[in-house]
């Protein structure tokens, strides 16, 4: 069952307070309405990576990014605070930007590990307008091991094979 990025996920994910629980799955596949001129305006700090322990939540914050423009956070999610992308912040902006109201939808996923590492791939749909990216997210995260560092620990972005 796929989930869909909501305007209420985004809210949970930009949050400070993490949950263990996956987040609920939802069938609706309705693109979120635009917010009314006086609806609750965005948060002032946008959210940063999830460091929950649930691979699913990550990838729920790393959707309401997606869906919230935030490119900046959006590139952290890959390891070594953005650095694994490949892409200076201002490449990866570049990149990004050409999508104007992406929709995330966040498939299944499967988690495995191997050599001290678990690893999450999920399959990932991101609609904006006519056009639609499909894809799959590969992350990563260090066994809990003596001598981890938190970025070792933390789940991340460590393969896409989406292109914006």
């Amino acid at each position: 069952m796929k989930r869909l990025v909501a305007l209420a996920a985004m809210a949970l994910a930009g949050c400070q307070q993490q949950r263990e629980a996956p987040a609920p799955a939802t069938s609706e596949t309705a693109a979120p309405a635009a917010p009314a001129a006086s609806s609750t305006p965005a948060p002032a700090t946008p959210p940063s990576p999830s460091t929950s322990r649930i691979p699913a939540n990550v990838l729920v914050g790393w959707a309401t990014a997606v869906t919230l423009r935030d490119w900046g956070t959006v590139r952290a999610y890959w390891g070594n605070q953005g650095g694994d992308s490949g892409l200076t912040p201002a490449q990866f902006g570049e990149k990004w930007d050409v999508l104007k109201a992406p929709r995330v939808e966040i498939g299944d996923g499967q988690q495995e590990g191997a050599a001290g590492s678990l690893f999450y791939t999920a399959p990932v749909t991101i609609t904006d307008g006519a056009r639609t990216i499909t894809g799959e997210i590969v992350m990563r995260r260090v066994n809990d091991v003596d001598g981890a560092s938190a970025e070792q620990l933390r789940w991340h972005i460590e393969s896409s094979t989406l292109t914006p």
